[in-house]
């Protein structure tokens, strides 16, 4: 049965309202996160139509005071969105939709255990796309390859655990939104939620996971494009005791893999993976279909 409760019209504007953000017209861009909460039921599942909605929460901070030392520029004191994110899972900042990385400076660790993911690497040590930061909390960053200065924008993320797309309700269709630059997830499930769909959806370029599902989760996602998302893991980590499948699906450009599973089951369907240095990332113990993935360089 095709769902029948659209969120469109004044329900959507009353939606967006209680989400915290605005109505907004086709393709424009909305720099508020958005957490939906009401549901429908297994015949009637309600449905947010995003219409080509943006949510970008980054901001621009390439006109910053930079200190330019060639490719490794600095910033003077703390960036806004926070102070320094923890090494090792997310990124830190985007140069356009890229996402620069955050080692862990390993040696340091060993000496002081009691600032594990809070040790960074030195400037002078830092590879093409990856970022630190220094003890005032200043940002410092190797500049990636094919990024020039002066060419590309310097995006940094809000402040940290913020997810542009929040789902914490059962039975809802989410379709045609693109979520960009998120400091955590682009979409992000957690609990016990049933019945979940997204379709037509983007998750590009957020410092942890484009899509993740967590808990008791149990979604289907269809025609997602999943790109340049910044989590060690993956562009899609499914964890827990969910069950997921995605089909139609497009995933390239992630800093992890393209997709990592955990949980009961997962199933991935006719779905185009690319420029990955890792595909799938199966931990013990978990089912997961691949039918008629392809590949491609």
């Amino acid at each position: 049965m095709l769902p029948r409760r659209i969120l469109s019209g004044a329900t959507a504007f009353l939606a967006m309202i209680l989400a915290g953000g605005l109505l907004l017209a086709a393709t424009e861009v909305s720099s508020k996160p958005l957490r939906l909460t009401t549901g429908g039921t297994a015949d009637k599942p309600a449905v947010f139509d995003g219409c080509g909605l943006v949510i970008d929460l980054g901001s621009d901070v390439t006109d910053h005071a930079w200190d330019r030392q060639g490719d490794i520029w600095t910033s003077r004191g703390p960036l806004s969105g926070g102070g320094p994110r923890q090494a090792g899972q997310l990124a830190g900042l985007f140069i356009d939709d890229v996402p620069l990385s955050i080692p862990r400076d390993l040696a340091a660790e060993k000496l002081h255990p009691e600032k594990k993911g809070r040790c960074y690497v030195a400037a002078a040590a830092l590879e093409p796309g990856q970022m630190g930061y220094l003890a005032d909390g200043s940002v410092v960053f190797r500049w990636p390859a094919g990024k020039t200065p002066g060419k590309a924008r310097i995006i940094a993320p809000p402040a940290p655990g913020t997810s542009c797309v929040t789902i914490a309700c059962s039975h809802i269709v989410v379709r045609n939104v693109t979520a960009k630059h998120a400091a955590n997830d682009g979409f992000n499930i957690h609990g016990g939620w049933v019945g979940i769909r997204l379709e037509n959806v983007r998750a590009i370029a957020n410092a942890d996971e484009g899509i993740s599902a967590h808990g008791d989760v149990q979604m289907e996602v269809i025609d997602a494009e999943v790109a340049w998302n910044g989590s060690a893991a993956a562009g899609v980590a499914d964890v827990g005791k969910s069950v997921t499948s995605y089909r139609q699906c497009t995933v390239h450009n992630n800093l992890g893999a393209a997709f990592y599973f955990s949980g009961r089951s997962h199933r991935v369907e006719d779905t185009l993976i690319y420029d990955q240095g890792r595909d799938f990332a199966i931990q013990p113990g978990t089912a997961v279909d691949q039918v008629r993935v392809t590949w491609r360089k």
